[in-house]
């Protein structure tokens, strides 16, 4: 019987912008690679059809955050630097995601180079209710890489 390990389970996981840890995050979606594939189609000498595939242009994801809203300053600080200063280069930044075991120890750490929030989201309010405040945030960026 092959040796059975146990899957690696992750709810714990960090977000750091240049370095700088976000807290209080609740999700973070839309972490993926992903490089299209060209399909071409040939005809042999002898007639037969070949069909080969090979790595076509590589497409980068748009990451979204959601996070309990508090008075930390980190990622209102970030998107700031673009949607009031216009400071495009300034806001590029690197972001990085670490998913961790139960132990705490990172498995799994995912880079985002040259990223910035194109797009911030508050939760809704409602005076009928009492809830905790989220914001939502979408990150944009040139380049992803998965390590180990």
């Amino acid at each position: 019987m092959p040796d059975q390990a146990d899957q690696f389970i992750v709810h714990t996981f960090g977000l750091q912008i240049d370095g700088v840890q976000v807290e209080l995050l609740k999700t973070i979606s839309g972490i993926s690679l992903e490089q299209e594939a060209v399909t071409t189609h040939h005809t042999t000498k002898d007639g037969k059809q070949v069909i080969l595939k090979q790595p076509g242009k590589k497409t980068v994801p748009s990451i979204t955050i959601t996070r309990g809203m508090d008075k930390s300053k980190a990622l209102t600080d970030w998107i700031k630097i673009i949607q009031d200063e216009g400071d495009v280069p300034k806001a590029r930044k690197n972001v990085t995601i670490e998913m961790k075991d139960n132990k705490g120890t990172t498995m799994r750490r995912v880079t985002l180079e040259r990223a910035w929030v194109s797009k911030w989201v508050s939760a809704d309010l409602n005076a009928d209710q009492s809830s905790a405040m989220d914001e939502t945030v979408t990150i944009e960026c040139e380049n992803l890489k998965v390590e180990d």
